[in-house]
């Protein structure tokens, strides 16, 4: 049937076929087109799947904002990826939960909310105002259906809508803002006994005895890591439609036939109304027989604005005559934006009715659609063209390369020789991916697989994305090495010393802690153990001028430390992050006082925020305890 389609398809009809082809490509997957074997699901959410392709995309996205939020200081290896899938995996169940109920309570966004927040979008915005064309460009250079990005859009302001009904419905009462407020605004009279690791480090000696009876102990934390490289032959879409011309006058008469499509502005119309609503059925021939009246008064001479401003139920515009100001179709009512783009200028409708009522609409202006010229669209246009011709020959090239990979298992040079493809050699990189390509983590886990790895086969496809796939075998496999003591002594070293210090700081810290509780001067002390007596003061629980340099963990431990009984004080040990002992004498604790009027407002918001929050994630935990959820990502391995 595809091939029959591929033959049967000229010209711009192929666009309409594609087009299908593409969505369902971006849905499913390649593969499920390149396999007769059952693809096992990530998860199951209520009968619902996630495929291994929707868990890819999500993976990569992931990595993509990370590498994005980093830039050059992004490591792959810093992030343990078994953690990493698992949180990705969580909040793909999770959206489907959420997906799930929002569609059980019939949560929908309205057509006219998601025109809005799209044309809202700076990035698709030309001068201020929204391109049709810039946001046609956007979405093709990303290769994102417009259907598909715009139920996304619907999605998210459902979720929103959602949010924000959690958080409207939310309320602090007056109590619980003066608490809010004591807790807020508290501060705590701190001293405390610091210990230097750098001291530490100064009289710690190491034998030979324990430098090689802690090797003996931890050789497996000693070793190379494994390295594979790979040879690889790919098909990338965008590669082959580089390759193929496409002349002038192709891409002029392609313009005049998508001339209606490549509009910089649609066309506007500028409308005034009068709305009389209709809340049921019951009011229908009351709200119309006034209708008429108003239109009586207009036909008498009337002006249009005051009757708006009288009789009109739709607020907003009533006080400004009725004015709805410039909108394109599909913003408004259907039965109200069919009348409006049928009406001359000047010219006021029939009682129109519409799901909201009736109304009586007058045309004020007309903006006549803006066309992009062709100049402006012609390297746009072209590449359009080339990826359109481009397409028929790629899905046939990856089912060929799929069929030839698969035939000759031992090998990718014959596979490369028939197609005409350049067999490429990867650097060698470790299970925690490398640079470039080889950071993807489908194509690392499909590199380090058994069949590759082991058996030495070609691999099965590996889409890394809807339009670039690539096969892949094994060129030169490095095992794990375990390092002789030489080669590691210095890190070694390091490491032990490290832990010595810890452990006799902690050891410290607690015979300090009770010498203190004993009654012992803080600052006698100091000097016996060759640590340092700080007196803080007064700290608040953000961070004022006075106490700005504070250690932040320091202050962290200090507001979770138990108040202290009258006449007494609490205290605490803590090992810092930067390996400095400290113990924490907690003297007093003052309540902050109530906000002031006009923090009062804001202060109520964050706690209504807070609590929003609160309930959301309940909500969250409930649908997950009641839903039916079978995890699999063991399945991607």
């Amino acid at each position: 049937m595809l091939q029959q389609i591929r033959d049967r398809a000229q010209g711009i009809v192929i666009w309409t076929i594609v087009g299908l082809i593409i969505i369902t490509f971006a849905l499913f997957g390649l593969s499920s087109y390149l396999t007769d074997s059952p693809t096992v699901s990530v998860a199951t959410i209520n009968g619902a799947e996630v495929t291994p392709n929707d868990f890819q995309r999500a993976y990569q996205n992931y990595q993509q904002r990370l590498q994005q939020a980093l830039g050059d200081k992004y490591r792959p290896e810093l992030f343990q990826e078994n953690k990493v899938r698992k949180q990705v995996l969580e909040s793909l169940i999770q959206q489907e939960l959420l997906n799930q109920e929002l569609a059980r309570s019939a949560y929908y966004a309205a057509p006219e909310q998601i025109v809005n927040r799209i044309a809202g979008m700076e990035v698709f915005q030309d001068e201020g105002k929204f391109s049709p064309e810039r946001y046609k460009d956007i979405l093709n250079s990303q290769r994102i259906n417009s259907f598909m990005f715009e139920q996304q859009i619907g999605r998210d302001l459902t979720e929103q809508q959602l949010t924000s009904g959690m958080l409207l419905s939310g309320f602090v009462t007056d109590d619980e803002l003066e608490r809010f407020a004591q807790l807020q605004n508290q501060k705590r009279e701190l001293a405390y006994l610091q210990l230097s690791r750098s001291h530490y480090l100064k009289s710690i000696k190491l034998t030979e005895e324990e430098i090689e009876a802690y090797y003996a102990e931890r050789k497996a934390e000693f070793t190379t890591p494994e390295k594979i490289s790979v040879e690889y032959v790919a098909l990338n879409l965008d590669e082959m439609a580089e390759e193929i011309e496409i002349s002038d006058a192709e891409v002029t008469d392609y313009y005049a036939q998508q001339r209606e499509s490549l509009t910089r502005q649609p066309e506007q119309r500028k409308a005034s109304h009068i709305l009389l609503k209709v809340e049921n059925a019951d009011e229908d021939a009351a709200a119309l027989g006034r209708v008429k009246s108003i239109q009586a008064k207009l036909a008498a001479g009337e002006d249009f604005a005051k009757l708006a401003k009288e009789f009109s139920n739709d607020i907003g515009s009533a006080r400004q005559g009725g004015d709805l100001g410039y909108f394109a179709r599909g913003v408004m009512d259907k039965a109200f934006e069919d009348v409006a783009f049928s009406l001359n200028k000047g010219e006021i409708s029939k009682p129109v009715r519409s799901r909201f009522g009736y109304h009586l609409i007058r045309l004020d202006d007309i903006r006549e659609a803006e066309v992009a010229k062709l100049d402006e669209l012609k390297e746009g246009l072209r590449h359009d063209l080339q990826i359109e011709r481009a397409e028929q020959n790629f899905y046939e090239q990856v089912d060929k390369l799929n069929n030839l990979s698969y035939e000759v298992p031992d090998s990718l040079t014959p596979v490369a020789e028939s197609m005409g493809l350049e067999l490429k050699t990867s650097p060698l990189f470790t299970r925690q991916g490398g640079n470039g390509l080889f950071a993807n983590s489908k194509l690392v886990s499909v590199a380090f697989s058994a069949e590759v790895l082991q058996e030495g086969r070609n691999s099965q496809l590996v889409e890394l994305s809807d339009t670039h796939v690539l096969v892949l075998r094994r060129a030169q496999h490095i095992p794990t090495k375990q390092l002789a003591l030489d080669a590691v002594r210095e890190q070694l070293k390091a490491r032990l010393k490290n832990e010595k210090v810890a452990t006799r700081i902690i050891a410290d810290s607690a015979a300090a802690r009770e010498q203190l509780e004993a009654g012992i001067e803080p600052e006698k002390l100091a000097r016996s153990i060759n640590a340092e007596w700080k007196v803080a003061g007064i700290v608040s629980r953000v961070g004022q001028k006075t106490d700005t340099e504070l250690n932040p963990q320091i202050r962290r431990e200090l507001f979770r430390m138990p108040r202290p009984v009258a006449g007494k004080q609490t205290y605490n040990t803590i090992l810092l992050t930067n390996g400095d002992g400290a113990i924490l004498v907690l003297s007093a604790v003052t309540d902050g006082e109530g906000f002031a009027d006009k923090n009062r407002l804001n202060a109520q918001r964050k706690l209504i925020s807070v609590y929003a929050k609160a309930i959301q994630s309940s909500w969250m935990a409930e649908l997950q305890e009641n839903a039916d959820i079978t995890r699999r990502l063991d399945s991607l391995e």
